[in-house]
């Protein structure tokens, strides 16, 4: 036994994840790592190691796509069941249960697990040899695979982990727990990720479709909660054709109440689970998005900064934060 499997032998094994639901999530691309958390290697990672293309993150945030663990610590807990969500949503749950994994050993198991599904690309001459030297050294961690990560109870723990080791990490939440946004003070990720899936209560009840109560009073909880990070603040708006991608001036009059960076609205894509859900014609194209985007910027007081046709997003930013434009070569 190697001393990565050292290390993954020492997390208990008693996953209540059944055999049945993890081989299906294997044939997805998913490795489990421990009791409750996982990876899937992005498209993008793939893409960007044979010179085929770069995240969004990466033309925006300069995040080197070969370098990206994609992760969640809650692979079978959420308590939202979006219509636009590619995962299997008949696993929500309003609380967390089983086991709680520690932090150093969900990393070590990530990261185990990313490098073994890429190793194989080494062997391909097509492979940017230079990327793929330095995808043997993940740099980040983006949180936001599957589930609500706000809901593992150590999550500050898991940040500062990933942090401890030279790595930075996003986080994705959808803004059911702002009693877990209240405890990232201090332990804040690189950049906070909170989705707006409607700017009222009615949409946003309707596009979430929540299994708890109180979820648009605790989403704007949330949205205050947020003020208080120390970190890069990014709102998401996942705009779905048919479903939320409707009155952007209510967008922009909720947005100009919120302390962030920058907006990203993005196009819904028909793919996964959700595909038993919605169809194709429930995603706009990127010409919709970014007319859509067009009119939250004004109704926000926003300018658009950045697009990334190939993900269907375009990047709002204040007009009187023109210093905080970036621009990376990626």
């Amino acid at each position: 036994m190697n001393q990565k499997d050292k290390i993954l032998s020492n997390i208990p094994s008693t996953c209540t994840i059944p055999e049945k639901k993890i081989k299906e999530l294997e044939r997805q691309g998913y490795r489990i790592v421990g009791n409750h958390s996982a990876i899937k290697i992005c498209g993008w990672t793939k893409n960007s190691l044979r010179n085929q293309g770069v995240c969004y993150k990466c033309t925006f945030y300069g995040i080197h796509s070969w370098q990206c663990v994609q992760m969640s610590p809650a692979l079978q807990h959420c308590n939202f069941r979006c219509w636009h969500c590619w995962r299997d949503i008949s696993t929500a749950s309003k609380e967390w249960t089983g086991p709680i994994d520690e932090p150093k050993d969900i990393v070590d198991g990530c990261i185990h697990e990313h490098l073994k599904i890429l190793c194989g690309f080494g062997g391909s001459k097509s492979i940017n040899q230079k990327r793929y030297e330095q995808m043997q050294k993940p740099m980040h961690f983006a949180i936001s695979l599957t589930g609500e990560p706000t809901m593992y109870p150590k999550l500050p723990e898991l940040i500062d982990e990933i942090k401890s080791r030279g790595m930075t990490a996003y986080l994705v939440t959808n803004g059911s727990y702002p009693e877990m946004i209240q405890r990232l003070v201090g332990h804040e990720p690189t950049q906070f990720y909170i989705t707006m899936a409607g700017p009222t209560k009615e949409l946003f009840d309707h596009e979430t479709n929540p299994i708890t109560k109180l979820a648009w009073e605790k989403f704007t909880q949330s949205l205050e909660e947020m003020k208080k990070l120390n970190c890069r603040k990014v709102i998401r708006l996942t705009l779905t054709k048919g479903y939320n991608m409707v009155e952007p001036e209510k967008y922009g009059e909720l947005i100009k109440k919120c302390d962030f960076d920058y907006v990203e609205c993005k196009g819904y894509m028909n793919v996964g689970y959700s595909t038993k859900r919605l169809s194709k014609d429930n995603s706009p194209s990127h010409d919709e998005i970014r007319k859509f985007g067009e009119k939250v910027a004004k109704a926000a007081g926003l300018q658009l900064i950045d697009e990334k046709p190939e993900s269907s997003v375009v990047l709002l930013m204040k007009e009187d934060k023109p210093d905080r434009i970036m621009k990376f070569d990626c």
